[in-house]
C-alpha cells in the first residue's frame, strides 16, 4: 500500500522545434506531472506572468528577443522559486544562474525524468 508522496509538477517545455517539444512533453507526462507548453521564450515569459509553473525545461537556442539561456537568468530573477532545467546540443556548457540543471542534447529521457522526480520530492 505504498502511496507515491511525490507532488505533481507543473512543468513548462519551451523549444522551437515541435518534435523535441512534443518529445520533452511526453516525458514530463509519462513520469506523473502536467506538461505545458511554449515555441519560445517569449512566449514562456508571457504563460509564467499568468501563472505559476513549477518548472521549466527549456532549449537554449531559439528565436525571438531572448534565447533559453535569458529566460533562465529572469526566470531566477523574477520567480526564484520556478526550477529550470536547461538543455542544448552544444558541446560547450554555459554560464547558468545559480540552481540551474544542465541535460546536454541528446539527453535520456530517463534523466528529465529522474531530475523532475527529485524536484517534486
Amino acid at each position: 500500500m505504498g502511496q507515491d508522496l511525490s507532488k505533481r509538477l507543473k512543468v513548462l517545455v519551451v523549444d522551437d522545434e515541435l518534435f523535441v517539444r512534443m518529445m520533452a512533453i511526453d516525458v514530463v507526462s509519462d513520469a506523473g506531472h502536467d506538461p505545458y507548453e511554449a515555441g519560445d521564450a517569449d512566449e514562456a515569459v508571457e504563460m509564467l506572468e499568468a501563472e505559476p509553473y513549477d518548472v521549466v525545461f527549456t532549449d537554449i537556442k531559439m528565436p525571438g528577443s531572448i534565447d533559453g539561456l535569458g529566460l533562465a537568468a529572469l526566470i531566477h530573477q523574477r520567480w526564484p522559486q520556478t526550477h529550470v532545467i536547461v538543455t542544448s546540443g552544444h558541446l560547450t556548457l554555459p554560464d547558468l544562474p545559480q540552481d540551474t540543471v544542465f541535460l546536454q542534447k541528446p539527453y535520456r529521457t530517463a534523466a528529465l525524468s529522474e531530475r523532475l522526480h527529485s524536484i517534486a520530492g
